[in-house]
């Protein structure tokens, strides 16, 4: 049945492609780039008739990298089409992102077609993103934003002893610093010296990227950082960009003598570019499993608005499990991809989900690629993979716990309400947010608390094959970048999602010329009939999700950087 679909499939491309020759292609294709560019496409959803109750609310679907790189493998295989027009648009994304954007122009590069950036709004990661390409455009009218980096934390401990909240938390080691906005008024030595160090590390790389891409010296790509913002004439005066021109100007400007250029969006262009043909049931597959949000407990969740921790989805242990086993099971699944993108979150789901990857691996070769963040659980459910792939600018580690509670037996008493307790058990009150923790509850949380970093050591020094004393030393809660985490051995190399499913295809023994299919694991339902949900009543899960995981002691989670 595969090779049918497949043979009907390859039909309708022969047709169509048939079709292309009708008309004739750009010579340039505009694209516009802009979003948070997820590895992976979701998942389409299943029929769920009752889901729009809140058609508002939906979020629309996301261009993804996995979107981006179909685009332009289509535009490599035109050899009538000289190159791309990129718009850069706004980019709410990590430095990782960022530098897999960039390696994705790179790639069309090295398959000899002409790459121009054009930007209208220029910030640091924008322009970064440009300097992949072989020429940088803007209007004149441009101010170059590019700026630099930087990061804010608020604290909050003060206001909160002002409403009478009183944080009582810890954390394993120095460096774990996810509680301290609850904790202090400032910054610790320890996380300012972190931050620093992540700060020092990123800029220092984007600057090495662009004077390299840009063929200048290091001193002005940081002498333009630190002049910025300048206008456009300034730039291209300190060889920052190729041109000033409107958008209007481009098909004179890549046209020959009394012939302007075409250039079509992409949206049009699509309709006189061949598509290629593919043959999935016949070939080796290398399935991609997608963690990605704050991990939790059972299933995930993808939510119509952002909630507080989680944001847009959630990454449920048992929704990874079923996704594990699905590739497990699979015959023409030779390899699996973990491609993770989270801060972390509840430490039980996390060594559930370790565990599905240490078990697969007996199996089938688990290659994890680490996306913006994979960091505390993020780190802790991509540790026991056979290799780990990482971008430079990918944060990582973390390795420590967080544990506590705000007590709010002050704020109820001021405004007058009266809170009684009945308990039975010594320590039947010790989740109570209106109880302090005594002698007898730090204790038993503190050693909760070992017991897991322990835990959580011990699973990094056997994926790592490391002893554990080593692991210790570079553990301590601390965060680091891809780059930094290379020769910590906490990641095995740099590169982009093509580098990690080339190693996925290495270790399961598929010899390189051959082609594979990439698939996304769709995990199974956990019941044959659907259960048709409203956007409400997933804000309402959703929710659910939030009190669980305030309800777990200890957490992997890692601090926003």
């Amino acid at each position: 049945m595969a090779l049918i679909a497949d043979l009907i499939a390859n039909l309708f491309r022969l047709l169509r492609n048939l079709l292309t020759f009708l008309g004739r292609p750009p010579e340039y294709v505009v694209v516009d780039i802009s979003g948070s560019y997820p590895e992976r496409r979701a998942p389409r959803p299943r029929f769920q008739p009752f889901r729009g109750a809140l058609p508002f609310l939906q979020p629309p679907p996301e261009e993804s990298l996995e979107d981006l790189r179909g685009v332009l493998d289509r535009v490599a295989h035109a050899p009538q089409v000289r190159g791309v027009v990129v718009r850069i648009g706004e980019l709410p994304v990590g430095l990782a992102t960022v530098q897999s954007l960039r390696d994705v122009l790179l790639a069309l590069r090295r398959r000899g077609k002409r790459v121009v950036a054009y930007l209208t709004t220029i910030s640091t990661p924008q322009y970064y993103l440009a300097a992949a390409a072989d020429e940088i455009l803007l209007p004149e009218s441009a101010m170059v934003g590019f700026t630099g980096l930087r990061t804010e934390v608020t604290f909050i401990r003060e206001a909160l002893d002002r409403l009478g909240i009183a944080p009582e938390f810890d954390h394993i080691a120095e460096y774990k610093t996810a509680a301290d906005r609850f904790l202090r008024r400032e910054m610790s030595p320890a996380h300012r010296e972190m931050v620093d160090a992540i700060l020092d590390a990123q800029l220092d790389q984007i600057i090495e990227d662009i004077a390299a891409a840009r063929r200048l010296t290091r001193e002005p790509v940081r002498g333009a950082i630190d002049r910025a913002p300048f206008s456009a004439a300034e730039a291209l005066a300190m060889g920052l960009v190729d041109g000033v021109l409107f958008e209007d100007e481009l098909p004179r400007r890549f046209g020959a003598p009394g012939r302007e250029a075409v250039l079509q969006p992409w949206t049009l262009a699509r309709r006189r570019l061949p598509a290629p043909y593919r043959w999935p049931s016949l070939q080796d597959a290398v399935a991609v499993v997608t963690l990605r949000g704050t991990i939790v407990p059972g299933e995930s969740r993808e939510f119509p608005v952002p909630l507080p921790l989680f944001g847009r989805q959630t990454a449920g242990s048992s929704t990874l499990a079923r996704a594990f086993r699905a590739a497990e099971r699979a015959p023409r699944v030779r390899a699996v991809v973990f491609s993770v993108d989270s801060g972390g979150g509840s430490a039980l789901a996390s060594d559930l989900i370790w565990r599905e990857v240490e078990r697969v691996k007996r199996r089938k070769p688990v290659v994890a690629f680490m996306g913006d963040v994979a960091g505390s659980g993020g780190y802790y459910v991509a540790c026991g993979a056979n290799r780990i792939i990482a971008q430079p600018g990918t944060i990582t580690g973390s390795i420590g716990v967080v544990s506590g509670k705000l007590v709010l037996a002050d704020l109820f008493a001021r405004h007058g309400l009266h809170h009684e307790i009945l308990s039975r058990g010594a320590a039947a009150t010790i989740d109570s947010p209106f109880v302090r923790y005594d002698e007898t509850g730090w204790t038993r949380v503190r050693q909760e608390m070992q017991q897991i970093y322990e835990r959580f050591i011990g699973r990094v020094s056997q994926g790592r094959s490391r002893p554990a004393a080593e692991i210790e030393a570079i553990a301590r809660g601390r965060v680091w970048t891809g780059r930094q985490a290379v020769p910590l051995g906490l990641v095995d190399e740099l590169g982009d999602f093509t580098v990690a499913v080339q190693r996925a295809r290495e270790l399961a023994g598929i010899p390189a010329g051959r082609e594979i299919n990439v698939i996304t694991v769709r995990p199974p339902r956990v019941a044959p009939v659907p259960a048709f949900r409203s956007a409400v009543d997933e804000m309402v899960a959703g929710l659910r999700q939030v009190l669980a995981l305030a309800a777990e002691r200890v957490l992997l989670l890692m601090e926003a950087l």
